[in-house]
């Protein structure tokens, strides 16, 4: 039966979740699988402060991003910000540490805040997993993050990814192509980058609001629906675009995907060419991609990234190229629920110590402490309960085992071992019952 909840209970923020403790389950596997697929190639773990100063933030996020940056002034008048990704916060470790030698390969699992409209996929607290590869300018630092990204989503369950591949570059080059004025790009690219979410007519209004004619608008739309192979979509844009910039950019991506099939592997149907990828994040300089799961499109993409070689000199560093990439967390474990991958599961690997009477309630505890010795999770009786109470209540909360203790085989050195699945019961001795509860049980 549940309880009421009374009017005047506070609620929990618009866009927040809480997490209760067979959830938080799942989000530590599917957190450790990640964190144990960035160290297999070689990244290690960083943190930065939840909140930065707002000028900080505001460096290179672009107009979208800054509108959802949670700010505030703190006592000291100073203006500050909740980080809404790592990547910047990032550059600015890097920007006062020039001496860590190069290439820096941090990775990081921390929250994220941006103050946006809450729907299925997107909350307003979230959790990113990601990487960051810094100091190398070449393509062989975005394929390594490309398969690093690609294996650690196969690796929690996802099969099926595919990496959409996008260029600013070649976004650039066809803005001048439709002679969009410099001021008004930034725009342009949030225009063609809403392809995905509000479809053709959604970014056809986009365009008119900024100013481009029918024809102009026309082009756009071609360009950026290509069809075909990643070869013939290349081709295509060489031949519309014939500009040095988007030749750059082409061959850039030709490269990539060569050595993401030859070299890491990749299927090769796991990589598509879309010049709709633009992403909202004003630093990106040139790659940029995000990863979906096409049988569960409903969550978005899971994860994305993009190179971003001048964020780090803009926050008063060294000129140091970069890439890296973000998974988002809860829409990986969303469509790991959807597609049926993991479960919320009630029972536990936690067994229940029940002292027959308060007379041996402190020998119960002995047991107790013993098994914790051992790593084996033990909850004792703190409410007083009668042993009929404490067997429903570790059949509510799916305990596997309850531990029954009784004076009469006190004495012997032995307990009763209630087995609560399949209601059977036996009596053992203490060690033989730390052994047993070993093979049975799998703590961390």
């Amino acid at each position: 039966m549940q309880t009421e909840v009374g009017p005047f209970v506070l609620r929990r923020p618009r866009g927040t979740r809480d997490y209760l403790p067979e959830e938080m389950k799942v989000r530590e596997q599917v957190i450790e699988k990640f964190k144990k697929t960035f160290e297999l190639y070689g990244y290690g773990e960083v943190l930065t402060p939840a909140f930065e100063h707002l000028e900080l933030l505001e460096a290179k996020a672009g107009p979208e991003v800054k509108e959802q940056i949670y700010w505030f002034t703190d006592k000291a008048g100073r203006k500050l910000g909740l980080r809404f990704e790592l990547t910047t916060p990032i550059a600015r470790i890097v920007a006062t540490k020039p001496e860590i030698p190069k290439p820096i390969r941090f990775y990081y699992v921390a929250p994220v805040w941006r103050y946006e409209e809450p729907q299925r996929g997107r909350l307003r607290e979230f959790w990113h997993a990601g990487v960051e590869l810094i100091g190398s300018k070449y393509v062989e630092g975005d394929a390594e993050v490309i398969a690093l990204m690609y294996r650690a989503l196969k690796n929690v369950g996802l099969d099926n990814v595919i990496v959409k591949l996008g260029e600013r570059r070649i976004a650039e080059a066809l803005a001048d192509k439709v002679g969009v004025k410099s001021y008004k790009k930034d725009d342009f690219f949030r225009a063609i980058d809403k392809l995905d979410k509000l479809g053709i007519e959604g970014v056809i209004q986009w365009l008119t609001k900024i100013g481009l004619s029918k024809s102009q608008i026309e082009l756009v739309i071609d360009f950026i629906t290509i069809k075909g192979s990643n070869e013939d979509k290349l081709s295509k844009a060489q031949e519309i675009l014939d500009s040095e910039k988007a030749s750059e950019a082409i061959k850039g991506l030709e490269e990539l995907i060569t050595l993401l099939i030859e070299g890491y592997c990749l299927p090769k149907d796991s990589l598509i060419v879309d010049f709709g990828i633009v992403r909202g994040l004003a630093y990106y300089t040139s790659l940029v991609y995000e990863a979906i799961v096409p049988d569960v499109t409903e969550v978005g993409s899971v994860a994305g990234g993009g190179r971003y070689d001048d964020l780090i000199k803009l926050v008063g560093g060294p000129n140091l190229p970069a890439t890296g990439m973000a998974i988002g967390v809860e829409r990986v474990i969303e469509a790991l629920l959807i597609k049926e991958k993991v479960k919320i599961e009630t029972t536990n690997d936690i067994v229940l110590v029940a002292p027959t009477s308060l007379d041996i309630y402190k020998e119960a505890l002995k047991i107790a402490e013993k098994l914790r010795n051992n790593n084996i999770p033990v909850q004792c009786n703190v409410m007083r309960r009668k042993l009929a109470s404490l067997l429903e209540h570790a059949d509510k909360v799916g305990v596997p085992y309850t531990i029954i203790v009784g004076p009469r085989e006190l004495k012997e050195g032995k307990v009763v071992l209630r087995d609560m699945i399949k209601r059977e019961q036996k009596v053992m001795k203490i060690d033989e019952l730390i052994n047993y509860l070993k093979t049975k049980l799998s703590p961390e």
